[in-house]
């Protein structure tokens, strides 16, 4: 059966702002952060709401601040490989357990569920390397990257960096007319 899933994000808001450095402008920019529902869907109609998720994005050029870092391409390759080699092996021990009814592994005369839990055991090693090796690729490995994000001044909190609106309150500011938190920190 054709099972069609996946998920909506729904009813977009802006929240807050705050200066972040972008890595598409390369430059230190406002951040705008739009909070949405997440709906699980089945066949297109939205059956489960799941979490509220702020995505933040960048002022001037719309992207995620953070869009352009680089990551360890050499390392995550080779443990990529490593886990599609895992994975082979686990395909053909089970291939071969199957066509010989014994276990391929074993010297003597194997069980056939021997062979199985030997073919489950490669094709649960390759999911944990593959697993690792995409969590490392989300990874920033950019040289640099954490000090020049620290460096961008944070917003003062006098004027909405969106309006221009004069702030009233310095401490927890959010403008009235933009209906965003202004992150000072």
């Amino acid at each position: 059966m054709l099972l069609l899933h996946g998920h909506y994000k729904l009813f977009p808001r802006r929240v807050a702002v705050r200066a972040e450095w972008c890595t598409v402008c390369k430059a230190p920019r406002v951040a705008v952060g739009t909070r949405r529902l997440v709906v699980l869907h089945l066949f297109w109609i939205p059956v489960l709401p799941v979490a509220r998720v702020t995505d933040w994005t960048c002022s001037s050029c719309g992207a995620p601040p953070a869009a352009r870092l680089a990551t360890p391409r050499s390392r995550t390759r080779g443990i990529l490989v490593f886990a599609a080699f895992l994975g082979a092996v686990s395909v053909g021990l089970l291939v071969a357990t199957l066509l010989t009814g014994r276990d391929p592994l074993a010297e003597g005369e194997g069980r056939m569920s021997e062979g199985f839990a030997a073919a489950a055991t490669f094709l649960v090693m390759s999911g944990i390397f593959a697993w690792h090796a995409l969590r490392r690729r989300r990874q920033a490995a950019d040289p640099g990257f954490v000090e020049v994000r620290e460096a961008v001044p944070p917003l003062s909190g006098d004027a909405c960096p969106l309006c221009g609106d004069l702030m009233l309150t310095r401490s927890n500011p959010r403008c009235p007319r933009c209906q965003v938190d202004i992150l000072t920190f």
